[in-house]
């Protein structure tokens, strides 16, 4: 550093040059360190294809002009952000944390390696630091109790292991964040040193192995907007004390063990948003969470609970994602439920809800997926729901619904999956089902549909799975010619003969249109890869001829693997005697073997 010699202070004029030749020598004693310390990070890290990180990090340039670099007024470097720059690398915390005016250091988001040293005790003016979402994997969290002017510390999904030094943050009284979470530490129960840090408004500390109840002290950190716990080993009650928590805007709990009733406290919590507490054994009604009127998401599923949803919860008008599936609630659903707010997911499936479906779930016009499957709803599917156009999957299978599907439902353009299987909805599958370009899979076994299949379903071009079965569909066979793997249509009036298109089917693998009229045994001599099983339709029981996946036909040496088992319905005076064959994808050869019933 410069030196600079005494001077006699009673000739001012020269005194005050004196002085500013002092300080611009420390400033040019300062930069060129800064200086070499980027350039030691720079050559110790590597940049992926397209990267622009280090691009501007040249000698010729002012370090101040370097990408993610910002300095003070006289040149010091304060901050080093470099998140989401695909670096790979150690970082050389033991040159960095040289820097003598280094306040913020954020690599997030990278592939990061290698242990985070020890030397990270030395960046003692630290007030932000974010090592997360990096892979670190295999080494432990150094103590980083020297850093008690820390406000942030991201250190999730960082691949750290072993026991986390939790007393290190004992001195960090103006911690502001701390998320921790998505680590594999030891198993711990939760650190009494996080409870001292009343000025925090931020701990993610989900998926890192706390044990163990919540304690009533987390009511004393009534800064907190954000609390998260999921993925962890934590029991018992979620305590009273959570009522305190006035400013909380998140609070996850979901994926633990724990019981008893929702706290009344949880009144208290006007301004949450986001609330999950799914995947635990809570019971008891839902009653205190209709005060929670600004709630965004609302995920309960894989819980005890029972009673009615409280019917506050249709005029919620910010509610977009309402998760209550697999519970033992009971009763009607609120019939204005997602009228108000522009709903995205609601899912009250595997409950025992009753009465009709709130007719107005699709009139924001947002909606992506309805799961009411596994109740007992009654009635018929709303007629306004072919303005559904956003929905892409509707399922309100294993109800008590009837009537007929309104007919701009099978066409709705981005519906991925159509479920009303095992209901007693009835009328024809229309042809306005060919503006379903994006339905993969339709499926309505069990009701009482009729008709005949329209020619429009060929149009559906993306079908892969068609489960008709136990219906009154009547008419020709009609196979689209999208690339279907699972046809079933069995247990219906069809009649005719089984198309030769079905050889064209390369994807297939079950094909199942057994209890038909149906005739055509030759078509299926062309199939590839099939195993059989035959139905005589006018017998009092199946006869089986059936191969499976675990068994092989051999021939000089040759296997031919059955992958696909065939249903075929036909007459019993047909199967006398039946030749089929077997194409051997790897030898192109045709195998003929014949068997008697």
């Amino acid at each position: 550093m410069p030196f600079c010699p005494p001077y006699d202070t009673s000739r001012p004029p020269l005194y005050l040059f004196y002085l500013l030749f002092c300080f611009f020598s420390l400033i040019s004693g300062i930069q060129p360190a800064d200086l070499q310390i980027l350039m030691k990070l720079k050559s110790a890290l590597q940049t992926s294809d397209g990267s622009s990180a280090f691009k501007s990090w040249e000698s010729s340039n002012s370090m101040c002009n370097f990408t993610g670099i910002t300095c003070n007024s006289d040149g010091s470097v304060t901050e080093i952000e470099l998140s989401r720059q695909n670096l790979t690398g150690v970082l050389p915390l033991d040159s960095i944390c040289q820097l003598q005016s280094l306040e913020k250091l954020s690599f997030g988001f990278n592939n990061l390696h290698g242990p985070i040293m020890d030397d990270l005790n030395n960046c003692v003016k630290l007030l932000y630091l974010d090592l997360g979402n990096n892979l670190f994997s295999g080494w432990s969290a150094p103590d980083i109790s020297s850093l008690s002017q820390l406000q942030y510390l991201y250190l999730n999904r960082s691949g750290l292991s072993g026991s986390f030094p939790w007393k290190s943050l004992q001195n960090m009284t103006g911690l502001v964040r701390l998320s921790l979470g998505h680590n594999l530490f030891n198993p711990s129960p939760f650190p009494n040193d996080v409870l001292q840090l009343t000025n925090l408004t931020w701990i993610h500390l989900s998926n890192c192995s706390i044990q163990g109840t919540i304690p009533a002290e987390i009511g004393n950190l009534k800064e907190l907007i954000n609390l998260e716990l999921s993925n962890n080993n934590m029991t018992g009650e979620i305590p009273v004390e959570i009522g305190n928590l006035v400013n909380l805007w998140q609070l996850h709990l979901f994926n633990n063990s724990f019981t008893g009733k929702l706290p009344v406290g949880l009144r208290n919590l006007s301004k949450l948003e986001r609330f999950d507490v799914s995947m635990n054994s809570i019971e008891g009604d839902l009653s205190v969470l209709r005060f929670l009127s600004n709630l965004v998401s609302l995920e309960l599923f894989e819980n005890k609970f029972s009673g009615q949803i409280p019917a506050e919860f249709g005029e919620f008008k910010k509610l977009v994602n309402l998760t209550l599936n697999k519970n033992n609630l009971t009763g009607p659903l609120p019939q204005n439920l997602g009228s108000w707010a522009r709903v995205d997911k609601i899912s009250v499936s595997y409950n025992f809800f009753t009465g009709p479906i709130p007719p107005d779930m699709c009139k924001q016009g947002t909606i992506k997926g309805l799961y009411m499957h596994h109740n007992s709803l009654t009635g018929e599917i709303p007629a306004n729901f072919v303005n559904c156009s956003t929905l892409l999957e509707f399922r309100i299978n294993d109800n008590l619904l009837s009537g007929t599907v309104p007919a701009g439902i099978w066409g709705l353009p981005n519906l991925r999956i159509f479920d009303i299987s095992f209901n007693s909805i009835e009328g024809p599958i229309t042809s306005d089902i060919k503006h379903a370009k994006s339905l993969v899979a339709l499926r309505a076994e069990n009701n009482r549909l009729s008709g005949e299949l329209p020619l429009e379903i060929s149009e559906a071009t993306s079908l892969v799975s068609i489960l008709l079965s136990d219906n009154l569909l009547q008419g020709k066979l009609l196979i689209p010619t999208s690339p279907i793997t699972n046809f079933r249509i069995s247990d219906n009036r069809l009649t005719g003969e089984i198309p030769y298109m079905i050889c064209n089917l390369s994807f297939l693998r079950i094909f199942d249109v057994s209890n038909n009229n149906l005739s055509g045994l030759h078509s299926l001599l062309r199939v590839r890869g099939m195993s059989l099983y035959l139905t005589a339709k006018h017998w009092n029981h199946r006869m089986v001829w059936r191969v499976g996946n675990a068994h092989c036909l051999k021939s000089e040496d040759t296997q031919v693997q059955i992958l696909l088992i065939l249903f075929i319905s036909v007459q019993a005076e047909l199967l006398d005697h039946v030749s089929l064959s077997i194409l051997n994808d790897n030898l192109y050869t045709c195998w003929k073997w014949q068997f008697a019933l």
